[in-house]
């Protein structure tokens, strides 16, 4: 086809869409063929398409407000658990020293009226060395986890319950025997901190004797027949095995009231 401006052949000619003219390459454009349909106008202008937003299909997104935990203040940033391992490890030492401290910390029923605090200052007290350091190693372990699980203020509350109730029931048991020594040590409360575990994570694991492995519903059973078994024997061995019992079940009935509490 030929151009309508200087007839020149082309096999690709170009045709304008506002007047309708055929052209070459060189007169293509409106400005070159003095296009009659052409206003500069509207050259510019050229409609566009805008998609107008659906305001029905808005969805508002609100995002929950995140709380995040807030640090520890005061003691309890330390953790209960170490300041209680502290606590016992300073009484211990400050009891080789000053020999006379059970007479005002130890727990003896005879003067529970006139010395009522020896009901909890007991609990933080130890007889012995060797009675000290198992004491210790089990709460690290064991009074760590629980602490980690259910809070610090949840740990204390176990902790301290499970030693006055051990020695409210040594309290009954000495005035109905008429044994009535002295009591010391943290292993009722122990007992209590064990007994929650057993019932809120009893998929732990524990080493008996530090060397014999076995879940710690097991290990807890074996602990309160072993106490029960030695209940006539206190006098002799010198060992509150009441106190134990005592702690414990309020250990496992503490433990029982979280795990209703979490469902």
């Amino acid at each position: 086809m030929k151009c309508d401006i200087c007839g020149k052949k082309e096999y690709l000619p170009f045709k304008c869409k506002y007047c309708g003219g055929t052209f070459c390459i060189e007169h293509r454009l409106p400005e070159k063929h003095n296009c009659v349909g052409f206003k500069k106008d509207d050259y510019w202008n050229v409609p566009v398409k805008v998609k107008k937003e659906d305001k029905k299909s808005k969805i508002k997104v609100t995002l929950p407000d995140i709380k995040f935990p807030q640090p520890k203040k005061g003691l309890a940033a330390y953790g209960y658990n170490n300041l209680v391992l502290a606590f016992c490890t300073i009484l211990f030492f400050t009891s080789i020293v000053f020999r006379n401290i059970d007479y005002y910390l130890a727990f003896h029923p005879v003067r529970f009226v006139i010395m009522p605090w020896q009901i909890l200052s007991s609990v933080f007290l130890h007889v012995s060395f060797d009675h000290y350091l198992v004491n210790m190693i089990v709460l690290l372990f064991f009074g760590s986890e629980l602490e980690r699980r259910v809070g610090s203020k949840n740990y204390l509350k176990i902790f301290i319950l499970s030693g006055l109730a051990g020695n409210a029931a040594y309290l009954v048991y000495a005035y109905s025997t008429g044994n009535l020594y002295p009591a010391l040590g943290a292993s009722a409360s122990i007992l209590g901190v064990m007994g929650t575990l057993a019932v809120i994570a009893p998929e732990i694991r524990v080493l008996l004797f530090f060397f014999i492995p076995m879940s710690i519903r097991v290990a807890i059973l074996l602990f309160a027949a072993w106490d029960l078994l030695m209940l006539p024997y206190s006098s002799i061995d010198n060992i509150a095995h009441i106190a134990h019992l005592a702690g414990l079940l309020v250990g496992l009935y503490y433990g029982k009231r979280l795990k209703i509490l979490r469902r």
